[in-house]
């Protein structure tokens, strides 16, 4: 029995119609490429031990059009990404770049000082460190009985 490497790719309603005219066309076929209006970038949260750390890939835009916010214990990430200008000169095989709004939101533990949480952005990716509280252990007291 042979072994074969399955590698799924995201499946839209064309799919199969995209299949069989390239096919048909050997991939030489200019079709218009499926634009999303709506993405989300990949993101992976960290914990240290004094820390939260969400990093970002947000690749084409600049800190002036990404917006971090906190409100009601959810920070939030939102920003836009616009279109390149297309000439009717213009000739794409293949589209992939989605363009258009984003937003990520997360729920902040109890645990994150919402006061000292900062950001920094840099060759596309976003860090934003979510400082921990100090544990207040509850002060307790043995009381002698009479």
């Amino acid at each position: 029995m042979t072994l074969v490497k399955w590698t799924p790719r995201p499946m839209t309603v064309f799919n199969e119609m995209d299949n069989m005219i390239n096919s048909v066309f050997n991939r030489d076929w200019n079709l218009e490429p499926i634009q999303s209006t709506k993405w989300n970038p990949a993101v992976d949260v960290k914990e240290t031990d004094s820390s939260f750390l969400i990093s970002a890939d947000i690749p084409g835009l600049t800190k002036k059009d990404i917006n971090i916010e906190v409100s009601d214990d959810v920070l939030s990430i939102t920003g836009e990404r616009t279109e390149d200008k297309v000439e009717d000169s213009d000739l794409y095989h293949y589209r992939e770049r989605s363009k258009g709004t984003f937003t990520r939101s997360f729920h902040l533990p109890e645990s994150v000082d919402e006061k000292k949480i900062s950001a920094n952005f840099k060759d596309g990716i976003l860090n934003i460190e979510l400082p921990k509280t100090k544990v207040i252990e509850p002060k307790s007291r043995k009381i002698k009985i009479s």
